[in-house]
């Protein structure tokens, strides 16, 4: 492959929803851009995921929602239920609010505009190997290409879009970029898309997409339950890591056979695969590197949902490559910008639902019945604390719930404790230092607030 381009202004690494939206923009501002992806060209977008996008994104970006063959159907919003499935929090908001989409055509119509908006060059069959350094700032990629070749590949900025088992964030210098991802903080998944024929089921509430909480039968993870259409669905299971091996077992004793009642049905999929249920990590950047969606744990850390994410974050990594560029100043002091871009918007979010999460996965399935039940954590609360980062509450609102939760005390205290601290982490998000200098003062209250929630002790 003689003729191919070997210098770039922006290398993308990963041609997912994230990479090619990074990629796009970055075009669109007139660098040269190289995408490179792993897979065969035709099969880009074709990913296990749970297919659900929110509808605020397309108007930030100003790009086209799915329609056609993208789309499989209109969503209004999450519902999260109990083990007992007797009642649920409903959680509607922009990010939610939106489509279920058929992820190959999604992808492709992606990775098609990418292309169009001037992406200098894409490499699929093509596998990231190593980041090249030049005097401690990332200067380009070693890859092997379709044919087995190795090749260096050399940009002013790399930006890492591969997935959350990619080896680049592994292979960073700057000790802020967290190489390893405890396994507490990611889920094994397992998931199957079923059609059945109209006259045999229906899909369970398709206008929502549903979340079922169960110690015993997803434990540490959840059920989801996600429609596709009426008489198709995307069904599934997300556990704890530790149960590697047996995560197709658990989803057909536990989920498939409790929630298909026909015998007539057709699997149009299914797979597993790894998925982040975390806030982001520490520094999404680096001398001359950027990471994005799973890569940095850009996933919302209660629905597992990361389309939304990975395109913010690949929008805001090619602006702050254009940026840098332009001046001349590749150092993590300047793309830093980024981070703070991130943090201040879904890391805030993810990091107090990220709270939620962890008391979540600790709470019994009584307690979670009682709790979800007599809305001791309401859904509209969720979200405005997720979103504004405050909630306050009248004393007649604190009354009804000290009523509701009298025959579990310890548990109204746990949540409402819980509350508090999920207000304090995105306050202190939206406080994300915009130098890097005050970064690790920054950390130590992160981390002093996460172990707060750390030593509750259930009720």
């Amino acid at each position: 492959m003689e003729n191919l381009q070997k210098s770039f202004d922006v290398i993308v690494v990963g041609a997912g929803t994230g990479g090619t939206t990074a990629a796009r923009f970055a075009a669109q501002k007139g660098l040269d851009v190289c995408l490179i992806d792993r897979k065969d060209g035709n099969q880009i977008g074709d990913k296990i995921c749970g297919d659900a996008v929110g509808s605020e994104i397309f108007g930030i970006l100003n790009i086209n929602p799915p329609q056609g063959d993208e789309l499989s159907c209109y969503i209004k919003g999450a519902k999260l239920y109990p083990p007992n499935m007797k009642k649920c929090l409903t959680l509607i908001d922009p990010k939610q609010v939106g489509y279920i989409v058929n992820r190959l055509e999604f992808g492709q119509r992606l990775l098609s505009e990418a292309l169009d908006a001037g992406v200098k060059q894409f490499l699929d069959n093509t596998m990231a190997l190593d980041l090249l350094y030049k005097d401690n700032f990332v200067s380009g990629l070693k890859v092997r290409l379709k044919n087995s070749e190795k090749l260096d590949l050399n940009a002013k900025i790399v930006i890492d879009a591969s997935g959350f088992n990619t080896p680049l964030r592994k292979q960073a210098k700057n000790p802020l970029i967290e190489r390893e991802i405890s396994k507490e903080d990611a889920i094994l998944c397992y998931r199957e898309i079923i059609k059945f024929p109209k006259e045999d089921q229906e899909v369970m509430d398709p206008e929502f997409i549903s979340i079922i909480l169960d110690q015993e039968k997803a434990p540490g993870g959840y059920i989801w339950y996600f429609p596709k259409n009426k008489f198709s669905l995307n069904i599934g299971l997300g556990v704890f890591m530790d149960y590697r091996g047996k995560v197709k077992e658990l989803y057909q004793k536990n989920v498939f056979k409790n929630f298909i009642k026909t015998s007539n049905y057709e699997i149009l999929s299914s797979g597993g695969g790894v998925a982040p249920i975390r806030r982001p990590i520490w520094s999404c950047a680096d001398n001359g590197f950027m990471l994005i969606g799973d890569a940095a744990c850009h996933v919302n850390p209660i629905h597992g949902g990361g389309i939304d994410p990975s395109m913010r974050a690949g929008f805001y990594a090619a602006n702050t490559a254009a940026e840098a560029i332009e001046q001349e100043n590749l150092s993590i002091q300047k793309l830093w910008d980024f981070n703070y871009e991130i943090m201040t918007g879904i890391g805030a979010e993810f990091a107090a639902l990220d709270l939620l999460r962890r008391v979540l996965q600790k709470l019994s399935n009584n307690s979670l019945n009682f709790g979800l039940e007599r809305e001791l954590l309401s859904g509209e609360e969720i979200l405005q604390i997720s979103s504004t980062g405050s909630l306050d509450l009248s004393l007649l609102s604190i009354a009804t719930k000290a009523i509701k939760g009298i025959a579990n005390p310890k548990l109204m205290l746990d949540l409402n404790y819980l509350r508090i601290r999920m207000n304090e982490i995105i306050k202190h998000y939206k406080n994300f230092p915009k130098n890097i200098e005050q970064f690790e003062v920054w950390k130590i209250k992160t981390i002093e607030i996460y172990e707060k929630v750390e030593k509750m002790t259930y009720g």
